[in-house]
């Protein structure tokens, strides 16, 4: 039997000539190998497909088959083969149980965002002398600047304020305040009391809302950064500008707090005596101080009916910010809010587990199981198309000499399928945060990070319900629209980027000093932004200041020229390319369109795909009829008893010596070898092939399995194989009536 790689008679080819060379007397019937556009037109693939010898041929009408049916969308595939879509089945209950399960989560989380304002607030009003209720409310442009104090005597005054906040927190606020009495929060030393002369160690225990005596508050800790010193001489400033911390501990007495409730202006002396000091000659030596404390409360709402009560701490800082040295001392306070177990005290909770606690677990439960289970089939389909490719990419190259462009090979890739595969993942991660979530490690991160999880596994469950509309050209325009005008889109944003990020960094270094709306590189980006919709100009205009008149001519013809060119020319055309691609697919089924032109999609035309919902399609289309990819990765096999097991043949029939035999009827049809070793041998790489027996000489493997194909039926066996010993003589029309012994 001659070897594939020596040529194909038929096509008038001559043994020991170069692939690639036709004889004179055949070469108008030859096609060139390599060049599947030969003088513009394309191979047929048909009468190519002829010119192979009958088991090649074989299997390039099985590999068509398989493309066919591969490219096939879901409810063709429902048609021909009756099988439950597990894939769509999953996608749609994901839609439902994981929206339920983000709309309960959204409640929970914001629940909790609003417990941090809120405390946030009630902070801010306890520890800062002049704040007000108009501060509160985020406006743009703000109707106050910064927080600030200006002199020392302001200074003194707002730590007088804060002493006396602290010291009364819980005499004066309508909440369950109280200090953080762990020795765990105070590692710096033990409270030395002045009165008993000794120090000692707070009770962790002391109740939440008990009256805590005064030996036991934690003092309040002052921390100071400053530069090494400044130094006068002879009219000369000497700066040693090496960085210092200190801190300190207010251990202040109830006598000395005392005096403060009295006089604020106290706590100036009582500074002094630690040697701490805000004088006006230490303006240009102090950058920041810093008064830390920690607070412990209880979040409760009877607004929802899985809310327990929660044990949280607040550690707080004051912040003094004169590291410009201007003599603006900006004010603020940062509090961080994290859940602890023990809150001074134990939460005695009769129901530990509620009912809504459980639902909402098993809901967390089976939506975790869902996404793995749609993880588990996306995969494995993109699995098995990724064999698919490899494996047309193979018999292209051997049979026909064509390599599959990187276009062809990406039609194999379903993105769709990828997406979904990133949803789940997102998922899976999300649903595993908000179960910790569940069990009280309520940290804000860990808030964030389910929310963002969940919240983009969402938006891409719901974008991908989009596929299956693709199925109905009626409700296909957007993604037909945006899949054809993707790459023009892409094209045009290069170049748009780059003027947007010329008139950005210019808009930035300019006029970003005058004007609060590009004071830094996002405010600026996001005011351009805004520009190009058309919003806020006038504000735009009035926010640069007039005090530079050079800055204020330039940036109004800074916003006259950008907006000119992005809204009537870039934003102009960026609509024009949607709109070019809409008609393109509005009309796509003009015939005067040309129509996209590739290898893969002329072989799958090159033969009439059957109705889906025919008895023909039905046949052509069974599984035995097929490829049998997934023999290369055993997890392809027997999930939900979709893929029934194979034997494998090799096993039974090791010991043939490589001939096709008849066994008869009494032998169950079964041949010497399989069909896929002989396969095997046609792509064989060597040429030393034997006579008589058919053994294939030494030579590298096949890159694809060619156990693939081994599921042929006896008949059509031996009509590829073209030997008339497969089946008997006498039998031979009997083999043809019955045509379906399946060989095993």
């Amino acid at each position: 039997m001659a070897a594939f790689d020596d040529g194909i008679a038929a096509a008038g080819h001559q043994q020991g000539q170069p692939r690639h060379q036709s004889t004179a007397t055949g070469a108008e019937d030859v096609l060139m190998y390599h060049h599947p556009f030969n003088d513009g037109l394309f191979l047929n693939f048909t009468e190519r497909l002829e010119l192979l010898e009958s088991e090649q041929r074989e299997i390039g009408l099985r590999l068509r088959r398989h493309l066919q049916f591969f490219f096939m969308n879901p409810l063709d595939k429902y048609r021909i083969r009756q099988q439950f879509p597990f894939k769509l089945f999953l996608q749609v209950l994901k839609v439902a149980f994981v929206t339920v399960q983000l709309i309960l989560f959204a409640q929970l989380r914001i629940s909790h965002v609003d417990f941090l304002d809120e405390t946030l607030t009630v902070m801010r009003h306890k520890f800062l002398k002049e704040w007000g209720d108009e501060r509160d409310t985020r406006t743009y442009p703000p109707a106050n600047g910064h927080y600030s104090v200006y002199t020392s005597d302001q200074i003194i005054q707002h730590f007088a304020h804060i002493v006396k906040a602290y010291y009364s927190i819980q005499n004066d606020s309508f909440a369950a305040f109280s200090y953080d009495t762990s020795v765990a929060q105070m590692p710096y030393q033990d409270v030395w009391d002045d009165e008993l002369g000794k120090a000692h160690i707070v009770d962790e225990h002391q109740s939440l809302r008990r009256h805590i005596v005064f030996a036991n508050i934690p003092p309040l800790r002052l921390c100071i950064d400053r530069i090494a010193d400044v130094k006068i001489q002879n009219e000369t400033y000497i700066f040693d500008i090496n960085e210092e911390n200190e801190c300190f501990l207010l251990n202040f007495t109830q006598t000395e707090v005392d005096a403060v409730f009295r006089d604020p202006y106290t706590v100036r002396r009582l500074l002094v005596q630690r040697n701490i000091t805000f004088r006006a000659e230490d303006a240009l030596i102090v950058s920041k101080a810093f008064i830390n404390f920690n607070l412990r409360t209880i979040h409760f709402s009877t607004l929802q009916n899985d809310q327990k009560p929660e044990c949280y701490l607040i550690r707080l800082t004051i912040s003094f910010d004169n590291s410009r040295h201007t003599g603006q001392i900006k004010v603020d306070l940062i509090a961080t809010i994290s859940y602890i177990n023990l809150c001074n005290g134990r939460i005695l909770q009769v129901n530990r587990f509620g009912l809504d606690t459980v639902v909402i677990a098993l809901l967390d439960l089976f939506v975790l199981f869902m996404c793995l289970g749609s993880l588990f089939l996306c995969v494995r389909a993109l699995v098995k198309g990724h064999l698919l490719k490899n494996t047309t990419h193979e018999y292209f190259d051997r049979a026909f000499g064509i390599r599959l462009s990187i276009q062809d090979k990406w039609e194999f890739i379903n993105m769709w399928y990828a997406m979904i595969v990133v949803n789940d993942l997102l998922l899976i991660a999300g649903t595993v945060c908000k179960a910790s979530i569940q069990f009280r490690d309520f940290d804000s991160a860990l808030f964030t990070l389910t929310g963002v999880l969940l919240g983009l596994g969402v938006f891409l469950v719901f974008f991908g319900l989009l596929r299956y509309f693709t199925f109905f050209s009626q409700y296909n325009v957007i993604i037909l629209t945006l899949r054809k005008s993707l790459p023009s889109i892409l094209r045009f944003l290069v170049c748009a980027i780059i003027i947007y990020c010329g008139f950005l960094f210019a808009g930035w270094v300019i006029i970003g000093p005058y004007s609060l709306k590009f004071r830094t590189l996002g405010e600026s980006s996001e005011a351009l932004f805004s520009l190009l919709n058309g919003d806020d100009m006038f504000a735009t205009f009035y926010t640069i200041s007039d005090d530079n008149t050079i800055i204020k001519l330039f940036g109004t013809v800074y916003i006259y020229l950008f907006v000119s060119l992005f809204i009537y020319v870039v934003l102009s055309l960026f609509i024009a390319i949607i709109m070019d691609a809409y008609e393109v697919v509005k009309n796509r089924h003009n015939p005067n369109l040309a129509v996209q032109k590739s290898t893969l999609h002329e072989f799958l035309a090159s033969s009439e795909t059957p109705r889906a919902d025919t008895d023909e399609a039905r046949e052509l289309f069974a599984a035995d009829q097929l490829l049998r990819l997934e023999s290369n990765w055993p997890l392809l096999r027997n999930w939900f008893g979709l893929l029934p097991l194979r034997r494998n043949q090799r096993m039974n029939n090791g010991n043939n010596n490589g001939r096709w035999h008849s066994h008869g009827r009494s032998g169950g049809g079964a041949f010497g070898t399989t069909f896929a070793d002989a396969i095997a041998r046609r792509f064989s790489t060597s040429n030393n092939v034997g006579t008589g027996g058919g053994g294939v000489g030494a030579g590298p493997a096949p890159f694809f399995d060619y156990q693939s194909f081994e599921n042929t039926t006896e008949l059509s066996r031996a009509s590829t194989h073209n030997d008339v010993s497969v089946l008997g003589r006498g039998d031979a029309d009997d083999g043809e009536r019955r045509g379906e012994a399946i060989i095993h």
